[in-house]
């Protein structure tokens, strides 16, 4: 798949994204982040970051206006990683994890 890709250490994969690209409600062409995860003993290095980055910046060229994602309100790694990188706070969704805990909607223009 074209928005995916994998963060590897030798032949061992230690981290992945996966992304889409969809025309939202007839206007906007809006990229999301389905997915991200590290390995544990691979997070504070970056790897995340450097992940989004890289997925960002593959659909900005495929004319992306927005990037939209999924959070656990309680995934503060998550929140810091991407409000960092200029993500904002769009809307709160309740219950949305199967789990019960709420989610944020995180956007970034």
């Amino acid at each position: 798949p074209k928005l995916t890709w994998m963060a590897l250490d030798g032949d061992k994969v230690v981290g992945a994204i996966v992304c889409k690209l969809d025309i939202h409600k007839a206007k906007a062409y809006r990229g999301y982040i389905a997915m991200l995860a590290v390995h544990d003993d691979y997070r504070r290095r970056k790897m995340g970051q450097h992940l989004v980055e890289r997925a960002i910046i593959s659909m900005k060229e495929e004319g992306c206006e927005e990037v939209v994602l999924e959070t656990e309100i309680t995934n503060t790694a998550a929140l810091r990683l991407y409000e960092g990188l200029g993500f904002l706070r769009d809307k709160r969704l309740l219950r949305y994890y199967l789990n019960g805990v709420d989610a944020y909607r995180l956007k970034l223009w």
